[in-house]
């Protein structure tokens, strides 16, 4: 499959059609308006920001916690507002959105407010939790998007079932391809900070543990912790980095008995992260990054969700599972010592460290055509 389904015309050049003067046209300041969401689009965003160089500038809004329907009404009203002054003050070229944040909806919202094309990143990744705020976002954000950047074939097929096919759909991959790759250390100097931690490679577990499904629901995240612990009984270290939020639910709900031995901490740089994610002979998470992270650094990888976004895509790396169903499965892959083996030769679902081109050059090529004065 091509890495461009379908090619835009760019725009030509036009000159004047006599040789008086024209018109000096109202200035316009053009660029690639890049709307960065929450903290960690930061790592997916960058290669982009490279591929755009001067051309890129970074909008947000203030991110607020939301944690009712009504309040994300409001975040999503006030980051509105925000970003429509924003644009009509200084009309971009383009606007590129990613993720599936209430920021990602409101930036393409006002990009669409004021007729500003739309690069969408990530298109067609698909979880299928109707329900959820997340999966609605995704799908409103893919609709108003006049470009559709997605990572992997699947999510081609997700977008042309759905109706999107005659759009300009690129399968571009996953800038976290990149990103692993640049923020990656070097094997010694992950080898010493895995001893630094008193750890030993392929035989412990690092975990995250962060999405609403989980975190909100205590008997949920209590049946987690039991079976992470678990893992820890059986002589297999389990870290668990968390974020203020989480870490303010275990401590609230009184999750973490003295016994547990689940190793509780803050959340690490990314690429110390990534470095503990490289030799951990098991990756245990609920987001959507983590599991892509892992098909570069080839690691197995377990996510704890009803549906995963990245179902068909982990393939031979990982699989949902039960909450129910961790410690045994866990286990079972933590002694599969030549399943490493076998993902150490695989390449990643999510492409080929590209994307972070492709994708600037589909916002580039949304830009206004040069225009040449005949005198």
């Amino acid at each position: 499959m091509s890495a461009v389904l379908q090619d835009p015309e760019r725009p030509t050049v036009w000159t004047t059609p006599t040789r008086r003067r024209a018109p000096m046209p109202t200035p316009r300041p053009g660029g690639i308006a890049v709307v960065l969401g929450d903290r960690a689009e930061v790592f997916a965003l960058a290669p982009v920001l490279a591929g755009l160089g001067d051309a890129a500038r970074v909008v947000r809004a203030d991110r607020r916690p939301s944690s009712t329907p009504r309040d994300r009404i409001c975040s999503v009203a006030v980051a509105l507002g925000r970003f429509d002054r924003a644009f009509a003050a200084d009309l971009p070229d383009a606007v590129v959105v990613h993720g599936a944040s209430d920021t990602a909806l409101a930036g393409a919202l006002a990009a669409g407010a004021n007729g500003i094309p739309l690069v969408r990143m990530g298109a067609g990744v698909r979880s299928h939790e109707f329900g959820s705020a997340e999966e609605q976002n995704r799908v409103l954000l893919d609709r108003s998007a006049q470009v559709l950047c997605a990572p992997t074939a699947a999510n081609v097929v997700n977008l042309r079932a759905e109706g999107l096919g005659g759009r300009d759909v690129r399968l571009t991959g996953s800038t976290a391809v990149e990103a692993v790759r640049h923020r990656l250390m070097a094997e010694p100097d992950r080898l010493a900070l895995v001893r630094r931690w008193g750890l030993e490679p392929d035989r412990y577990v690092l975990a995250t543990i962060e999405h609403p499904e989980n975190v909100d629901d205590e008997e949920a995240l209590f049946g987690i912790m039991n079976q992470l612990a678990a893992l820890v009984d059986a002589g297999h270290p389990v870290v668990l980095p968390t974020s203020p939020r989480t870490r303010a639910v275990i401590e609230r709900a009184g999750v973490l008995s003295s016994g547990m031995g689940l190793r509780v901490v803050d959340r690490l740089w990314h690429s110390e992260f990534l470095a503990l994610a490289a030799h951990a002979g098991l990756l245990v998470t609920d987001s959507g990054a983590v599991p892509e992270e892992a098909t570069v650094l080839k690691r197995p990888v377990l996510v704890v969700r009803q549906s995963t976004e990245h179902s068909k895509a982990l393939r031979d790396f990982g699989r949902g599972v039960a909450r129910a169903d961790l410690t045994a499965i866990a286990l079972d892959w933590l002694a599969d010592d030549d399943r490493r083996v076998h993902l150490a030769g695989l390449p990643s679902p999510f492409g080929d460290g590209g994307a972070g081109v492709r994708i600037a050059d589909a916002a580039r090529a949304l830009a206004r055509p040069a225009i040449r004065l005949v005198v």
